[in-house]
């Protein structure tokens, strides 16, 4: 061997090894864990914070519905009513009064109100009845520049005016209590609502208790920094378990049977000796793929050798394997040319549609032959493939394939195309053949309509015939032509023409 030829031989080997290692495998395992543990983390993180804030939601609702329940129970729906009608204060309602401010007191609500929202012509007020409030608040304090409000006062100026109407609302169907969020100067709170309604049904106020939800926004901000650095810390000590396992039980393995595969490479180069030719292998007993991979490795380095010993001693065997396979690979050719059936439906293909042409131009020139031909083709295949992916295609074709062979049942049936189907009329079929497309066409009709059906299942296609005539036609061409002419104007009538 010349000294260029070894050159070339060695940088040859340095490119291949080089490529080998451009993007190692513990990388790539490295970067696949990380991904695939962020994201767990990441997905438990949400799950996590979104049970958490759930959870002190519901707790909120719980308080507030006790709450509610505690104000109600104590209200003397005719009395409030008298001093909602009068604006004057009685014992009843002193005691209401009384009770509510200590339940503000005792509880971490920031406001229990009795107000009656009212509507006079097309403009809405509210009304102050009650309110639960702290000492402090009493005396004007920390309200914010807003008067302590008193039975009778009006109220509608310290709501925004496009939420006057919805708080009415409130008075006449929240039979119920009911719970949204809302936003004023104090911060955003979470509120229930119910209307106390008289005895014969009327609503008379509207108990409203509120917390603030600063509490809650606070806690979840600490409670995703906890949650970031959990996963931060999860994820190295996962990633490292990851790590040393796989490098383990699969990168140290693989890296042996590599190095011993290289080596086999390099002196197994233009060897001649039989002996050289197997694989010297570690022992692998990971009871796993990688020790089967080994396994194989080295029965194939011995089936290597015998195979090579057999050519040295028997070049006449690996002429006549060759030949062999020569003709073997021919006689496949031929079969895979002969092969008349369609993968896709099952039916016969554009090679066995071919063959019936031109046996039928033969009995066309023989004369005495009673053929027909129609031609089906399917609707908006191209609209479905696009929409619902090719899969959803094959299933519109494979269902129109199946409704024109049960409509001709006594012809031959050909898929020329991706969504066109010829068949060949004969018999039955060339006699009967308008009743039988109009039980194509109505068939058709009630697929395309049936929305029970999905989108690529409710078959839509095109049908045009024509039948063989002598004094028209000289060649199966001109039948062809008519058909596909008249399955033209069908398409046309069901404006479903290609674009």
């Amino acid at each position: 061997m010349s000294g260029k030829n070894i050159q070339q031989e060695k940088t040859q080997q340095e490119n291949t090894q080089q490529k080998k290692y451009r993007n190692p495998l513990g990388r790539r395992i490295f970067i696949g864990c990380l991904f695939f543990v962020l994201i767990i983390c990441v997905i438990m993180g949400f799950i996590g914070f979104y049970i958490f804030e759930n959870s002190m939601m519901h707790q909120y609702e719980m308080q507030l519905t006790e709450i509610i329940n505690l104000t109600v129970t104590r209200i003397d729906v005719d009395d409030l009513k008298t001093c909602i009608e009068t604006g004057e204060e009685t014992d009843k309602y002193i005691e209401l009064i009384t009770y509510m401010d200590q339940l503000r007191q005792n509880t971490s609500v920031d406001h229990i109100v009795i107000v009656t929202p009212i509507k006079e012509g097309d403009s809405y007020d509210v009304i102050q009845v009650a309110s639960g409030l702290l000492p402090e608040e009493r005396n004007g304090q920390n309200l914010k520049d807003i008067a302590v409000p008193l039975l009778g006062d009006r109220m509608g100026d310290y709501y925004p005016p496009e939420f006057l109407p919805e708080i009415y609302n409130r008075l006449q169907n929240y039979h119920e209590i009911n719970f949204s969020e809302s936003e004023n100067e104090f911060g955003r709170t979470y509120t229930g609502a119910v209307s106390v309604f008289d005895k014969n049904g009327e609503p008379v106020a509207l108990v409203t208790s509120g917390l603030s939800l600063n509490y809650i926004e606070s806690t979840m901000k600490w409670y995703a920094v906890i949650v970031a650095v959990v996963t931060i810390i999860l994820c190295g000590i996962v990633l490292a378990v990851m790590m040393l396992w796989f490098r383990k039980h699969i990168l140290n393995p693989i890296h042996q049977i590599e190095q011993t595969a290289r080596e086999f490479e390099e002196k197994s180069r233009a060897q001649k000796n039989p002996d050289v030719l197997v694989l010297d292998l570690p022992e692998i007993n990971s009871g796993d793929e990688l020790e089967s991979l080994s396994n194989t490795l080295y029965s194939m380095s011995l089936n290597m050798k015998q195979y090579v010993v057999d050519l040295l001693t028997s070049s006449i065997k690996m002429d006549i394997l060759e030949r062999d396979l020569d003709e073997s690979k021919k006689r496949a050719k031929e079969l895979g040319e002969l092969a008349t059936l369609d993968s896709l439906t099952g039916i016969r293909n554009k090679t066995a549609y071919d063959i019936e042409v031109l046996e039928i131009s033969e009995a066309i020139q023989q004369g005495d032959i009673k053929f027909g031909v129609a031609m089906i083709d399917l609707n908006f295949l191209k609209r479905i493939n696009d929409t619902y992916g090719h899969k959803k295609g094959n299933i519109a074709i494979q269902r129109a394939c199946h409704l024109a062979c049960d409509t001709f049942k006594h012809s031959p049936l050909f898929r020329v195309g991706g969504d066109e189907f010829i068949a060949i009329l004969k018999g039955y079929d060339y006699e009967n053949i308008e009743s039988l497309v109009e039980k194509f066409n109505k068939e058709v009709e009630h697929l395309s309509n049936d929305t029970s059906l999905e989108p690529w299942e409710r078959t839509s296609a095109a049908i045009g015939y024509a039948l063989y005539d002598e004094k028209l036609d000289n060649s199966y061409e001109t039948v062809f032509h008519r058909a596909d002419k008249a399955m033209y104007e069908c398409k046309k009538a069901m404006k479903a023409l290609r674009e």
